[in-house]
C-alpha cells in the first residue's frame, strides 16, 4: 500500500492512499446486474484492458506490438498473460487482443511496459453500452481471458470504476 502526506505551511495534513486491491476488485454486482469483477478471485485475474487513442493505438498497440506507461498492480502482475486495447472515442469498443511475453519497468515511472507474444489480434468489438453499468474506460481494468471472450460488449468484462475518495484530512 502506498501513502502519501501533503501538508500545509500551518502544519494542516491530508493523507491520500489507495485502498488494497481497490483497482483490482471494483464493486460487487448486486442482484439485478450481472457479475463484476469482484465475483472473481483476484488470483483468477490474467488480461488487461487498457483504453487506446487512434494515434497510439495504431502506432505502439498495432505497430510495435507492445503497450507502455501502464500501472499494474504489484499483486497480480506476475498473473497477467493478455491485453486488451480499448479504443477510445469515437470507436469506443474493445477491438484488440494481444498475449503478454513480459512486462518490464517503464523507465523510473514505477510503471511497466508489456512486450507482446505475436502482433494484437482483431476481437469483437465488446461495444460501450449507452447506459450500461460500465463507463468509457479511461484507465487499466482487469479481467478474465475468459470472459474477454465470452463477452458481448463491455458490460460483460470489466468491473465498472469505484472511485472511492480516499483522502483524509488531519491537523497538528
Amino acid at each position: 500500500m502506498e501513502l502519501e502526506k501533503y501538508e500545509n505551511a500551518v502544519d494542516e495534513r491530508v493523507y491520500h492512499f489507495d485502498p488494497f486491491l481497490e483497482d483490482v476488485l471494483g464493486e460487487p454486482a448486486t442482484a439485478d446486474q450481472s457479475p463484476t469483477i469482484a465475483d472473481i478471485s483476484p488470483d483468477e485475474i490474467d488480461t488487461v484492458a487498457v483504453p487506446a487513442r487512434e494515434d497510439g493505438f495504431q502506432e505502439v498497440f498495432l505497430g510495435q506490438n507492445c503497450w507502455y506507461a501502464v500501472r499494474i498492480h504489484g499483486t497480480v502482475r506476475p498473473q497477467i498473460k493478455y491485453i486488451a486495447a480499448y479504443q477510445v472515442a469515437p470507436v469506443s469498443a474493445i477491438t484488440h487482443l494481444a498475449p503478454v511475453k513480459s512486462i518490464d519497468p517503464w523507465k523510473d515511472t514505477g510503471k511497466v511496459i508489456l512486450y507482446f507474444t505475436e502482433p494484437a489480434r482483431p476481437i469483437g468489438p465488446l461495444p460501450l453500452v449507452k447506459g450500461g453499468r460500465v463507463r468509457a474506460l479511461q484507465n487499466l481494468r482487469y479481467t478474465t481471458h475468459e470472459r474477454l471472450l465470452k463477452a458481448k460488449d463491455l458490460d460483460g468484462v470489466v468491473a465498472p470504476a469505484t472511485n472511492i475518495s480516499t483522502e483524509v484530512p488531519t491537523r497538528g
